[in-house]
């Protein structure tokens, strides 16, 4: 995804709005076009306006959701990351360090913690990042969900004093996690999708702004006053 700071853009909507400033002062502006009139520029900076505010929501929303994941998985207390050295000591309570139950549920542990090296994404990370780290996530919780199988296969042998260990509480903390990572991906999907439409508003604004500049210097000349007022404002 393209990146442009919202410094920049906040620039650029102050300089659209004094280049339209100046046109309404200007003795009988005449734009060669339709959309290069006041009203039709006017309407394009608050088209733009209403994309800025409309990605903030939404990189809120998203910043949020990635959040929410990483609590569900590692943070919080309860998450998916603390709980493994509980289980599998646990395990081998129950049927020994060397026991074949023991072993099986310390490889599904090995490859969830194998698993956590491609988690890391940040509000900058583009669309390939962020499915990556979709993917690793669900692969994680693949592996919980494989855990919790072999857990529950153990019948009543597998009744831990703490209830957070417990096979339900495994089974909620599971499906919190696959909504947890699914509603990333989709809160992603729309931030990238209204922030590329933002780009384009932008773009048609600065394009807009350069052919109405051209319309002033053809109506008021090239050493106007009205044109020079203009000519170095950047959008």
């Amino acid at each position: 995804m393209r990146s442009t700071s919202e410094t920049s853009y906040g620039a650029r909507i102050g300089n659209a709005e004094k280049l339209v400033a100046a046109l309404q002062n200007f003795d009988n502006y005449l734009p060669i076009k339709p959309e290069y009139s006041i009203d039709s520029y006017t309407d394009l900076i608050n088209t733009t306006k209403r994309l800025n505010k409309t990605v903030a929501e939404k990189k809120q929303t998203y910043s949020l959701a990635v959040e929410e994941r990483i609590q569900i998985f590692e943070k919080r207390p309860g998450a998916i990351n603390k709980i493994l050295s509980p289980i599998n000591s646990t395990i081998k309570g129950i049927y020994g360090r060397t026991g074949k139950e023991s072993i099986d549920v310390a490889g599904i542990i090995a490859k969830m913690r194998g698993a956590n090296s491609k988690n890391t994404i940040s509000m900058n990370s583009n669309e390939a990042t962020v499915s990556q780290s979709y993917q690793s996530y669900n692969s994680r919780a693949q592996y919980f969900s494989d855990l919790i199988v072999n857990l529950t296969n153990f019948g009543t042998n597998y009744e831990p004093a703490n209830t957070i260990l417990a096979v339900q509480s495994l089974n909620d903390l599971y499906n919190e996690a696959i909504t947890s990572n699914a509603l990333v991906m989709d809160t992603y999907t729309k931030f990238a999708q209204n922030n590329a439409s933002r780009i384009d508003s932008y773009y048609t604004l600065s394009q807009t702004a350069i052919r109405i500049k051209d319309s002033v210097k053809a109506q008021y000349g090239n050493n106007s006053t009205e044109y020079l007022l203009i000519k170095g404002l950047r959008i």
